[in-house]
């Protein structure tokens, strides 16, 4: 049976509102960046940036500079960081802004990464630091007279922002520094006169930026026109209070939808419902801040994220009409120590979550240590699409088909959209949802009708398999041709001196066509296909997709236009850099990043050590970190890296056995309270000694702890440097910011069964096996695994 999805764009595009937005400013060269109500703009033309967020006071600064590096690699533009008070000003009039706390230091690493800067100033920040990011001597003094136009707070407030203002001096965008917008306070959205009291302060302090924004979940009631309200969407809600099942209502997501705000975010913090009518939100650009590149674990609620659970969300946020998409977190890390406390959130500071003292990982794309994760790559050809598209999507309005799907819980209606206008766009499909598996789609095809035709795609109808996301465009203008319409995801075009350069990526389950306006046509060359005409189309299809599937399609005096079409499976391996010379495409299933004309190879795993390059050097690169071999692989040149295996022999025993463990009780906030610090003591303890030779030869030795039970930390000489509470993956810590210690250094891994009956939420997937006391402990291995470094040198 074949189903037809039919949409109406034979309407007109409504032009944006414009001059309205208290803000926007150039830079020294003149570059100017502001904003309408449809998008963001540099230079005059329709900008959508994608950003990402990274603490750097969560980070050692000795690795700023890579963690920047391979937030690039990933497509990120924008580095997003939150200014945590506490961590800076613990002690009242006494400023920390040395070492990891260094904001300038930061911001200026963002500059030569190549990387714009976005802070979240606060005052209050939360990002589940203790009070929210407030010192205890505010909260003493303040208290309850916070986030309120309050003479003494603000007072406070100023001095942090004249602070702020010191460390940002010459960096801001007019100065030609990276910093392009700020961040007002956070998650308080209820309050615009406090909101708009608080960017004049900034203002007054010196915080002259082209770009102001506020979180708007929740009523989102705006100073008007003052801030643009961003929003979020997470694949789960670590802050729910029930325990039983995931967090449903985190489904919304994973839908198209003209709702921009996320009613679960802040819902920990008694924050207010959203209002039924936000009419006032077209006054400004629909962008995100926080959409979750993975989500915390807390100690009452553990969920695993998968990658298509995050990749699938910024997809149907930027099809449900987003022009800048946000991740909260991209890149995880490490709470700093406190001088009088720990700095994490938790119930006994009047928060309703607890969270471990030191990890902040967050599932992130790039996690705790930099280990680059499996979204990582999954979400890196949509960022290519922006960066190469996103001016001409910008201004196309959403357009949802109807029937709409009746709910939340409703898996069998089709979930799409465009974004268009009557003449060219972006189709949008996802077929993916968190927990619940979305079915296969028998007899798929859809109807554009738009002013002078009605466009039908693909030519035949199709079965959509399950976890499937399209983005084909339709209309689109390439190399002097149109392409009426692609049936295959378009990804980002390659800059190689001639008039045209597309990649596409196959969809799995669907076979690519290619189609243009036959009378434009005058010859296609490449690997086998067919070539049909049908209407006024000409019809490529018949071809196997791959690196060697490359077209060059005449029909300009400029030169043929070319296309290369790659298999589903390669897409996640695809990177583009500017690299010995000119523009690239690389393959690698491993992390790659660009510092320089150095191109890094980072894995865990000996078979990933290859890189597929296009086109190749004219010239071969010079010789590497590792000895390489070169082979054809379709149309790119496939460089091998010969490593040796790296082995890393580490002793592991057991020193002492846990004592039974007594289900968690509720804490303040009535939900499961971790584990005090002295329970370890009664908990399995474990000595790993390391070799003092470990970390030569790898950039980095990742300690991988399979275990079940309920909690852990690992102390070296003594001092916390790790913790972890169990959600069904193995616990990896990075050793090489210890190294010094490590060499001699004494360290302890200290485990705590899991009781059966602690109210405690785990995946159903992971539900671990109780003994006759209802305990639940294991450790089954300690391990030591290094990572892969190859420098490759133009």
């Amino acid at each position: 049976m074949s189903i037809r999805h039919i949409i109406n764009l034979d309407r007109s595009t409504p032009s944006p509102m414009e001059g309205h937005l208290r803000m926007g400013g150039a830079n020294p060269a003149g570059e100017w960046i502001g904003a309408n109500s449809q998008h963001l703009l540099r230079g005059g033309q329709p900008w959508t940036p994608v950003m990402g967020e990274i603490h750097f006071s969560r980070l050692p600064r000795t690795e700023w500079r890579d963690a920047l590096l391979k937030m690039k690699a990933g497509g990120i533009q924008i580095a997003a960081t939150y200014i945590f008070w506490n961590h800076h000003e613990e002690t009242q009039g006494v400023f920390d802004w040395s070492d990891n706390r260094d904001l300038r230091g930061f911001i200026l690493q963002c500059a030569e990464a190549g990387l714009e800067a976005y802070p979240r100033i606060g005052p209050w920040a939360h990002g589940e630091v203790r009070r929210g990011g407030f010192p205890d001597w505010l909260v003493e003094q303040c208290a309850p007279h916070l986030r309120v136009d309050d003479p003494a707070y603000l007072g406070y407030a100023k001095i942090l922002y004249e602070q702020i203002s010191t460390q940002l001096a010459g960096l801001l965008w007019k100065d030609g520094g990276p910093v392009i917008g700020l961040q007002i306070e956070n998650e308080l959205a209820d309050r615009p006169d406090h909101l708009l009291t608080l960017k004049n302060l900034a203002r007054q302090a010196g915080l002259d930026v082209p770009l102001y924004t506020m979180t708007g979940w929740g009523p989102a009631l705006v100073p008007q026109d003052e801030l643009i309200p961003v929003f979020g969407g997470y694949p789960d809600a670590p802050w729910d209070r029930q325990h039983a099942e995931w967090a449903r209502d985190s489904r919304k997501h994973y839908f198209f939808s003209p709702l921009r705000d996320d009613n679960t975010i802040g819902a920990d913090l008694g924050r207010k419902p959203s209002i039924p009518d936000q009419s006032h939100l077209e006054r400004y650009p629909y962008g995100t801040c926080e959409l979750g590149g993975g989500v915390q674990v807390t100690y009452h609620r553990r969920p695993q994220i998968d990658p298509q659970d995050v990749a699938a969300i910024p997809f149907c946020k930027l099809g449900a009409g987003a022009n800048l998409l946000g991740y909260y977190m991209y890149h995880g890390g490490t709470n700093p120590n406190g001088m009088h406390t720990t700095l994490q959130e938790s119930q006994n500071t009047g928060y309703p979550n607890d969270l471990p003292v030191c990890s902040y990982d967050f599932q992130a794309p790039l996690g705790e240590y930099g280990q680059a994760r499996p979204h990582f790559h999954a979400l890196r050809s949509l960022h290519l699409f922006m960066h190469d598209f996103g001016a001409q999507l910008a201004p196309l309005a959403p357009h949802f088909p109807q029937p709409a799907p009746a709910s939340l819980d409703d898996r069998q209606t089709l979930r799409w959209a465009v974004r268009g206008d009557s003449q060219h766009g972006f189709l949008f499909v996802n077929n993916y949802q968190r927990i619940e598996a979305l079915p296969e789609q028998a007899g798929v095809q859809f109807e554009l009708r738009l002013t002078r035709r009605a466009l039908v795609m693909p030519s035949q109808p199709f079965t959509l398999q399950p976890g499937v996301r399209l983005l084909w465009p339709f209309g689109l203008q390439a190399g002097g041709l149109t392409i009426a319409y692609a049936s295959a995801n378009l990804i980002c075009r390659l800059d190689d001196g001639g008039p045209g350069f597309l990649v596409f990526a196959a969809n799995q389950g669907v076979q690519p066509e290619l189609a243009f306006l036959s009378n434009q046509l005058s010859g296609v060359r490449g690997p086998a296909h067919q070539l049909t005409r049908q209407d006024d189309l000409a019809i490529l299809s018949g071809f196997t997709p791959g690196t060697d599937c490359l077209f060059e399609v005449s029909g300009t005096p400029a030169g043929p236009l070319r296309i290369l079409v790659l298999d589903h499976t390669q897409v996640d391996q695809l990177y583009r850099f500017n690299l010995w010379g000119q523009q690239r495409l690389l393959l690698s299933p491993a992390l790659l990043h660009q510092d320089g004309n150095i191109l890094h190879l980072r894995t865990q795993d000996p078979a990933n050590t290859w890189v597929a390059v296009y086109p190749s050097p004219q010239a071969e690169p010079a010789s590497a970190s590792a000895p390489l071999q070169s082979s054809l692989d379709g149309v790119f040149t496939r460089t091998s890296f010969a490593v040796a295996p790296l082995a890393v022999q580490i002793m592991s025993k057991k020193m002492s056995a846990a004592c039974p463990a007594a289900p968690a009780l509720p804490g303040p906030a009535g939900v499961a309270q971790a584990p005090a610090a002295d329970a370890y003591e009664r908990g399995e303890i474990w000595e790993v000694s390391i070799p003092p030779a470990a970390l030569d030869g790898s950039a980095e030795i990742y300690l991988q702890i399979d275990y079940t039970g309920d909690a852990a930390r690992a102390y070296l000489d003594g001092e916390l440097i790790a913790d972890d509470f169990w959600y069904g993956r193995t616990w990896e810590i990075g050793l090489r910011r210890h190294a010094a210690r490590i060499r001699t250094g004494v360290l302890r891994l200290f485990f705590l069964p899991l009781h059966s009956a602690s109210p405690i939420y785990l995946p159903t997937e992971c539900a671990p096996v109780f003994d006759a006391n209802c305990q639940a402990l294991q450790v089954r291995q300690i391990r030591a695994v290094p990572e892969i470094e190859i420098s490759w040198p133009g």
